[in-house]
């Protein structure tokens, strides 16, 4: 693995990990620690005295490609990524007269339900456009429309002022912090991927920035 663990220390790093599907797949966690710094480890952050913070997306990729590699030159046969990944079960969208999503979980929600009726328009309406200009918009609406084409196989959000995490199961709830990370799990033919994307609150709105 690209990733070393310590069997009872932590190895410290200098970017800034999830206690749930993420570290299941890899062994890795990765914790905020009291003074700010951040590390990896196979141990519980709590043993520490940390807090679990999500794994990068480009992180998760590559230890999940790394695994399939040493798997392959161990000579063990690999399932491909994608027939593994069984989508989310999606609600039904909110009809768009209901408005924006008023929590992070109802914004994972709404995502998750777009993205299953492959409606690339109804994915959009997730995503904060204010003040973008129209060169970007067209672009991010181009890879907007690749990942409406795929599955949702795993979705959380990360709340980033205490580092806890809630799955879409969540969605009933109401409450919710200003700022925060969603992080998803997307899966076609060729595999998977896992994207981050900020979450921000505006009057009393939840949007995902791209």
């Amino acid at each position: 693995m690209s990733v070393p663990l310590l069997a009872s220390a932590l190895l410290l790093a200098v970017l800034p990990a999830v206690p749930h599907r993420a570290e299941a797949d890899t062994g890795v966690l990765r914790c905020r620690m009291p003074d700010g710094s951040s590390a990896y480890t196979n141990k519980a952050c709590s043993a520490f005295g940390g807090k679990a913070m999500p794994l990068p997306g480009d992180v998760l990729d590559r230890i999940e490609r790394d695994q399939r590699h040493e798997a392959r030159q161990a000579g063990i046969e690999v399932p491909d990524a994608a027939s593994q990944a069984a989508p989310i079960q999606a609600s039904v969208r909110r009809d768009v007269q209901g408005g924006c999503a008023a929590s992070p979980q109802q914004l994972a929600s709404d995502l998750v339900a777009s993205v299953a009726m492959q409606d690339v328009n109804r994915v959009a309406e997730s995503f904060d456009w204010a003040g973008m200009p129209h060169a970007q918009a067209q672009r991010v609406m181009t890879d907007l429309e690749r990942l409406s084409t795929q599955q949702v196989a795993d979705i959380e959000y990360f709340d980033a002022t205490i580092g806890g995490a809630t799955m879409v199961a969540d969605a009933g709830s109401s409450g919710g912090a200003d700022r925060g990370l969603m992080q998803v799990t997307f899966a076609d033919d060729k595999g998977t991927s896992v994207l981050d994307f900020e979450v921000t609150r505006d009057e009393g709105c939840y949007f995902l920035q791209y």
